[in-house]
């Protein structure tokens, strides 16, 4: 069976072998675990799937490269990866050295982790954070504090969210000044992104999220395009085409029947843009899907 989405005891039943009991003994809502274990569980690549889970990666050694969304990241020592629940992510590789922490944040802990929403949209629209490595040896430190014995009353949990939560404050005590005090441009981008997330199978027209923001169309695109590079019909396309690639490994439906679940009226509109986005169509990119399985 191909998951659009994974909870974390998917994600360990489907792509990590070997499992031993630090996978299942932790159940609450904030837990930890070493990233030495990730070169010898995981297998890369780990396709795209949406996590319904948020999570922090923390290298203190090692890296690789993992897919979020439509970029692929490089990842080294002293480097830190937020990734938010819903997001695109997939593991390219693993540098077989790696260490550092992996910490999971079930979404009913994010409030409580960041401060505020801003700050949240922060670490969700630029995920990768480079720090010292005093830094990360600080950091670390903290997460050793972080023992997933005894986790499982009132007090250790609210001592697991201050801790985390430091541990953010941290991270973000390393960004450059402009995304500490972002413009209007930058929030509206942020914003637009947020909204974009959240209804990109049902909303596919810049009018809806410039309306949803109060700002005009063209306001929107200037703004979006300054911070980004890319007008907002781009990002649009390019999260609906993103989502096409994971609902494509299912090979029970037909292409036409993708394309309506995407909530396109026209599925040969669908392909043409996938053709548009991708240089080959839906058609090509399932077989070579099929490709990579058999070899």
């Amino acid at each position: 069976m191909t998951f659009d989405v994974f909870n974390f005891d998917q994600f360990v039943t489907q792509h990590m072998s070997g499992q031993e009991p630090p996978f299942f003994y932790q159940s609450n809502a904030l837990q930890i675990y070493p990233l030495s274990i990730a070169s010898t569980f995981i297998k890369p690549p780990i396709p795209l799937f949406r996590a319904s889970y948020n999570f922090l990666l923390l290298f203190s050694n090692g890296g690789g490269q993992q897919q979020v969304d439509n970029k692929i990241l490089t990842l080294n020592a002293n480097d830190a990866l937020f990734i938010r629940e819903g997001h695109l992510n997939g593991i390219k590789s693993i540098d077989p050295t790696t260490d550092g922490y992996f910490i999971y944040i079930d979404n009913s802990s994010i409030p409580h982790i960041f401060s505020d929403r801003s700050l949240l949209n922060r670490f969700t629209f630029n995920p990768k954070h480079s720090i010292s490595k005093n830094d990360m040896n600080w950091i670390c430190e903290c997460c050793k504090l972080l023992s997933p014995h005894g986790n499982n009353t009132i007090l250790a949990q609210e001592t697991y969210t201050a801790l985390i939560r430091v541990i953010v404050l941290k991270l973000a005590e390393n960004w450059p000044a402009n995304w500490n005090k972002p413009d209007r441009p930058s929030e509206i981008t942020m914003q637009f992104k947020e909204l974009l997330y959240a209804n990109f199978m049902s909303n596919k027209d810049v009018r809806f999220y410039a309306e949803t923001l109060t700002v005009s169309e063209n306001y929107l695109n200037r703004c979006v395009k300054r911070v980004t590079s890319k007008p907002p019909k781009q990002h649009i396309h390019e999260q609906i085409i993103n989502h096409s690639k994971i609902l494509l490994k299912d090979q029970s439906k037909d292409i036409a029947q993708i394309a309506f679940d995407l909530n396109f009226s026209d599925p040969s509109y669908f392909s043409r843009l996938f053709k548009q986005m991708t240089r080959c169509t839906p058609s090509q990119y399932r077989s070579r899907i099929l490709q990579d399985l058999s070899g």
